[in-house]
């Protein structure tokens, strides 16, 4: 159901119903395309440059010229001008940034080819409240075929899991790579800990390497009591974790409770140190 929201579209605020754009284009026919989601809490969005910068290496990867890639100041511009129409300003927003392409119909290279910016906001879902979990048969698919660490339009194997384990009662899929080790969920990395080392799948495991994934990195790896190591791991690792966590931009940190009927502890204090942490490191972003 359509609810005529107000969007940005190319860089107007429009109602939803009103945001027309040309039938024919190769984000519409191939998924040519890519984007973005991210918070925006108050104005500040956290890391926006490194959100940016992916969107653009997933740009050039679909051959668009540079000099029609979004302009950073005037993405984020828009969407403050966005969330304050929306009358959002003092929400946690989740933001989507849409660039699909606008080629002629077929695989060649166009040399005329535009794009569609769309850009939408909504207050940020309440997920406070620990994950379920369901492993589902849909395996994340090969960086070899599908650059994983680009988030591009088409990602209907995270929505086939992700609805899978709904069915099942579950809030997210544990997905695994083709051979079998541990790799994401459909919407977010994956972190366990047993004693005092913190495991996540490598991007060796066909991950899409979020960007608060490398800030709970860096966070664990600047404390000298805990260790964190990357690999490629079994499902049966996380068997005896003394504790599983999720992370991606808009919910930063979320703890899990059940892996298919497996049940796991909730670390308060690790947690709450984790959370501590990473407003510590917003904070001074916000002051640079």
């Amino acid at each position: 159901m359509i609810d005529n929201r107000p969007v940005c579209l190319d860089g107007k605020i429009l109602n939803e119903t009103d945001a027309m754009t040309t039938a024919v284009q190769s984000g519409l026919f191939y998924g040519a395309g890519c984007f973005e989601t991210m918070l925006a809490e108050n104005g500040f969005i956290f890391r926006f440059n490194e959100h940016m910068d992916r969107m653009y290496a997933a740009l050039q990867y679909l051959g668009l010229p540079e000099e029609l890639f979004p302009d950073k100041r005037k993405t984020k511009q828009d969407i403050d001008d966005l969330v304050k129409h929306c009358g959002f300003d003092n929400r946690r927003i989740r933001v989507r940034i849409q660039v699909s392409l606008i080629e002629k119909e077929g695989y060649d290279y166009d040399d005329h080819v535009k794009t569609m910016n769309l850009i939408t906001a909504a207050p940020a879902a309440d997920q406070n409240y620990p994950a379920t979990l369901f492993q589902t048969k849909t395996r994340v698919v090969p960086d070899i075929c599908h650059p994983a660490h680009l988030k591009l339009s088409n990602m209907l194997h995270y929505r086939n899991a992700f609805r899978k384990a709904q069915r099942e009662g579950a809030d997210d899929a544990l997905m695994l790579t083709t051979n079998g080790f541990v790799a994401e969920t459909a919407t977010a990395n994956i972190f366990w800990k047993k004693g005092n080392t913190v495991y996540t799948p490598s991007g060796l495991c066909d991950i899409l390497p979020g960007i608060l994934r490398e800030a709970v990195i860096e966070i664990i790896d600047r404390n000298d009591s805990y260790t964190i190591q990357e690999g490629k791991f079994y499902s049966t690792a996380l068997v005896n974790a003394d504790s599983v966590w999720l992370t991606n931009s808009i919910i930063e940190l979320r703890e899990v409770k059940s892996i298919n009927g497996i049940t796991y502890p909730i670390d308060e204090q690790f947690m709450n140190y984790l959370k501590e942490a990473l407003n510590k490191v917003k904070e001074l972003e916000q002051q640079l």
